[in-house]
């Protein structure tokens, strides 16, 4: 087991950290009514079934919240995004908004799925989406 996963991996979560060695966002999806599951569980919340699989999403979200807080002592604040994915209403993933500060960043605002290297994984962050 990777020294950085969370101590209580199962069967549902494990793909998700899996997927995090190698860039690539893991998240349950439904084989029968297609609904996105995240966090993952073994049935789907909407229609029961377990009929649970993989798949990655684009990436692509909209900055539902944030908050802003150090992430270590004296350094300065960092925005932590709450992320509602294109996918999906009601689908979220959290981590850091880089390359903003907390006066600029807005609700509602695209953002884009990036990775950041961390130990023996990489760490989703987001980034706000460019302009074509």
């Amino acid at each position: 087991m990777n020294d950085v996963w969370p101590s209580r991996l199962d069967y549902d979560t494990a793909p998700y950290w899996e997927g995090l060695e190698s860039k690539s966002l893991s998240l349950a999806r439904c084989g029968d009514c297609s609904r996105w599951i995240h966090p993952p569980r073994s049935c789907c919340p909407k229609c029961w079934s377990d009929n649970i699989g993989r798949e990655s999403p684009s990436g692509k979200g909209t900055l539902y919240s944030y908050i802003v807080q150090p992430l270590e002592p004296g350094a300065p604040p960092s925005v932590i995004a709450w992320v509602e994915l294109a996918e999906q209403k009601g689908v979220f993933l959290v981590g850091p908004l880089e390359d903003v500060t907390p006066e600029t960043v807005e609700i509602g605002c695209n953002v884009q799925l990036e990775w950041r290297a961390s130990r023996n994984l990489f760490v989703p962050v987001f980034r706000l989406e460019k302009s074509a």
